[in-house]
């Protein structure tokens, strides 16, 4: 077991690898029980569900066992049940949404469209997709911007802590089919933005609500699923399509300059880590 001290203990190099490696496998371990557990007769929305679900529980479950460990607490990431928790989930929810709008309007303008209601919803489908992009924003933020992104920051300084969880990031995204090229300019832009958010405000709440709002308003605005509310209807598709390349651009831009206000503020998260021990103290709570 961890030590009573409310800082990390020191670990071998090997420790946190073993943590991110064990994070990637219980994903992709997840993703083939479900489809072994499933079939191919199974909704593919609710396949979706059932996998973020079982990846969420495994890697909050993974991560609360490391925390243990090292006798430390939820509370450090600003998990805690209080109004702050909350307020600061609540301004994670509009900044996605907001940055989400940013993406629609980058669309718009190399690809101008206009949004009509998409004549294929189905409400279970919109219904087990919201609540599976919430299970995978939790899932994600937690395994990648957490106890193993503060291990990183504690080892190696911020520029690893954010730059290693997003490569891992992005080549889980790459590794489930994603091009490499929008793998590269937006998700991983966007890993770098989640990355700088967490060090800016060391909540977990917040970043995850971001995610979560960001990937619904995609869902609704932008990807036409059986689970979107709206679907776009591009003026030119050939256009929309040979644009790829600029819109792709114009999101890791934006979002990259999102990252680097945020990153003005990364020393927030030492100097919270280091006057954490009362805080958590306060707030002790099974890990």
């Amino acid at each position: 077991m961890g030590s009573t001290s409310k800082q990390m203990q020191q670990r071998p190099a090997w420790y946190v690898w073993a943590y991110f490696a064990l994070v990637a496998l219980l994903a992709f371990g997840s993703t083939f029980f479900v489809m072994a557990l499933a079939g191919r007769t199974t909704d593919a929305s609710l396949a979706w569900l059932l996998k973020c679900a079982l990846v969420m529980v495994s890697v909050v479950a993974l991560t609360a066992f490391y925390l243990r460990r090292d006798n430390l607490y939820w509370s450090r990431y600003g998990v805690r049940a209080e109004p702050r928790a909350l307020a600061y989930g609540s301004a994670g929810l509009l900044g996605g949404l907001m940055q989400a709008l940013g993406w629609a309007g980058i669309v718009g303008y190399w690809a101008p469209f206009h949004w009509q209601s998409n004549p294929a919803l189905r409400w279970d489908a919109l219904i087990t997709g919201t609540f599976a992009s919430l299970a995978i924003g939790v899932a994600e933020e937690v395994g990648y911007r957490s106890y193993g992104m503060e291990r990183l920051h504690k080892a190696y300084g911020p520029a690893a802590a954010a730059i290693l969880p997003t490569t891992i990031f992005v080549a889980a995204h790459l590794a489930g089919g994603l091009a490499w090229l929008p793998g590269l300019l937006v998700v991983g832009s966007g890993g770098l933005l989640y990355a700088s958010l967490m060090l800016a405000t060391r909540s977990l709440p917040f970043v995850a609500a971001f995610h979560i709002a960001n990937n619904l308003a995609q869902d609704a605005l932008l990807r036409t699923s059986d689970g979107s509310i709206w679907r776009p209807v591009f003026q030119d598709a050939a256009q929309a399509q040979s644009n790829d390349l600029p819109i792709w651009l114009s999101m890791g831009l934006l979002n990259l300059t999102v990252a680097a206000c945020a990153w003005r503020y990364r020393a927030r998260f030492e100097s919270a880590c280091a006057n954490n021990g009362p805080t958590e103290e306060s707030t002790r709570g099974p890990a």
